[in-house]
């Protein structure tokens, strides 16, 4: 019980750290001086890292052993929250993020490994499922908790809030945890092929978050950094196609299952993240929502997703088809997304949380069901490294994810403020017209007032746009999911095992 309550508390605060920040994002970008487009690297940058490290965590615990990795994972990740906590600029917030990111990517893979090594067989199952629970805790108390230490405190606490559950996680850890995993003869790592990952991943990263504001390629620097992030992660694929002991086994990708699985986790990453970006800017910009609240009529997502993955293992223990499953889970993206391309400025909560149920209960008859199909035909041998890969899209796809979507916002509301704002005009007899009926004199009391309206209206179209991005990301789905093999009896057995 200790060592599960010491994996657990590190595994929950490294969880709500990908979420407990959203809701606080617009209260940050005014503390930090950035504008939404910049806040977002805020949640990137941790989900980038993550990205980049998660390949070194076998490696990292055949060299130290699981404990010593799992304590200083843990006690780096602290630190770097309570120095996230006391940034003044966004650069000074960026590196930190990315410090936490880097050093929390390996404390999901560990802890799993250390609990499955703590409990005998037969209770193994429980451990999981118990895991499963506090990993999906992140989505629902995340915006609950953010909001509420936002609007009591300061948004400074959503990362202060670490540092107590960190130190009773550490010392747990320190007392409880069995040392295990290290290795007399350590794999060698390929520094070369990591250094090509981060570069590419890195670049391709800058140039998506950065591209918008500097006007794309017409700037010399989104050029270089685009050929960059082409040309390493081309050098990349090819080393790790080509050596004997790769970073990433990219040769485990001819497996057309591991292909198609690790393609459409890489779209549920767009789609969950995109989701999580778009939300607390509506509702807190836009509608006018206090960040607590904005986190309970966001948080019946995670509850959706919390059922729905409880309810997939179980189906899937009986025998169930993992097809059928994911077909279910789109449908119903496709359903709670579909709600949300008819928002505007009016809307009641419940048209919030109805569709977030709705998609979140999607969200978990996904996640499961295409695990067990991205693993249905490789061997027991092959799932280890076929994990690594599975794992680096569904983060790739929420980094890229997020840089898209915030690149949608600003420029479809720049956009709409063009070609809305084109209209009001001196100038237009209609205008004057309205003016004249509503007994509204031209004045520039008016004028800011129209100017106020029409940055609303822009803004909306930016966010309806993004909505319709993530609603054409579920529908991608469906045909990988029809390209892919049914597992046996057999492979299932193994699967779950």
């Amino acid at each position: 019980m200790a060592i599960t309550f010491a994996v657990m508390a590190a595994i929950i605060m490294n969880v709500l750290d990908t979420t407990i920040v959203n809701v606080a994002l617009p209260n940050m970008e005014g503390a930090l001086r950035a504008n939404p487009h910049q806040g977002t690297w805020v949640l990137t940058t941790y989900l980038l890292a993550m990205v980049i490290v998660t390949p070194l965590t076998g490696l990292i615990v055949e060299r130290y052993g699981q404990k010593r990795a799992m304590f200083w994972s843990v006690a780096v990740f602290v630190f770097s929250s309570a120095m996230c906590g006391q940034a003044h600029s966004l650069a000074e917030m960026v590196f930190w993020r990315f410090l936490q990111g880097g050093f929390g990517a390996a404390m999901v893979p560990i802890g799993q490994s250390v609990l499955v090594a703590s409990y005998p067989p037969a209770k193994r199952g429980v451990a999981m499922a118990t895991l499963g629970m506090g990993i999906m805790l992140g989505p629902i108390v995340g915006p609950i908790l953010g909001g509420f230490l936002t609007d009591q405190l300061s948004w400074r606490w959503c990362f202060y809030v670490n540092v107590p559950v960190g130190l009773l996680a550490l010392a747990l850890i320190w007392l409880h945890v069995p040392e295990a995993g290290r290795s007399e003869r350590p794999r060698p790592i390929d520094w070369m092929g990591f250094a090509l990952m981060a570069i590419g991943l890195g670049s391709l990263q800058i140039v998506l978050s950065l591209g918008d504001q500097d006007n794309w390629f017409t700037s010399h620097f989104i050029v270089t950094l685009t050929l960059l992030a082409t040309l390493a992660l081309l050098f990349f694929t090819w080393r790790s196609l080509t050596v004997a002991r790769p970073l990433v086994n990219l040769r485990l990708l001819k497996d057309r299952s591991l292909a198609l699985g690790s393609a459409g986790i890489g779209l549920f990453g767009l789609a969950l993240y995109g989701v999580m970006i778009i939300l607390p800017i509506y509702l807190q910009d836009h509608m006018g929502y206090e960040a607590v609240t904005s986190g309970l009529v966001m948080a019946p997502q995670g509850v959706g997703a919390m059922f729905s993955m409880w309810l997939a293992g179980r189906l899937l223990s009986h025998g169930a088809n993992p097809r059928w499953m994911i077909f279910s889970g789109i449908l119903l993206g496709l359903i709670g997304s579909y709600y949300t391309l008819n928002y505007n400025l009016d809307v009641s909560p419940w048209w919030i949380v109805f569709p977030g149920l709705i998609r979140g209960l999607g969200l978990g008859l996904i996640s499961i069901p295409i695990f067990n199909l991205a693993f249905a035909t490789l061997t027991k041998e092959e799932t280890a490294e076929g994990s690594g890969i599975f794992n680096l899209m569904r983060n790739l796809g929420g980094s890229v994810g997020i840089a898209i979507i915030a690149t949608i916002l600003s420029e479809q509301t720049q956009a709409g403020w063009n070609q809305i704002g084109g209209h009001i005009s001196s100038f237009n007899t209609a205008l004057g017209q309205y003016l004249s009926a509503a007994n509204l004199p031209e004045s520039a009391r008016t004028w800011a007032t129209m100017g106020h309206l029409l940055g609303q209206q822009a803004a909306m179209r930016g966010i309806l746009d993004a909505f319709t991005f993530v609603f054409y990301s579920f529908a991608v789905m469906i045909p990988m999911v029809l390209l892919m093999r049914s597992p046996t009896k057999t492979q299932a057995r193994n699967i779950r095992d």
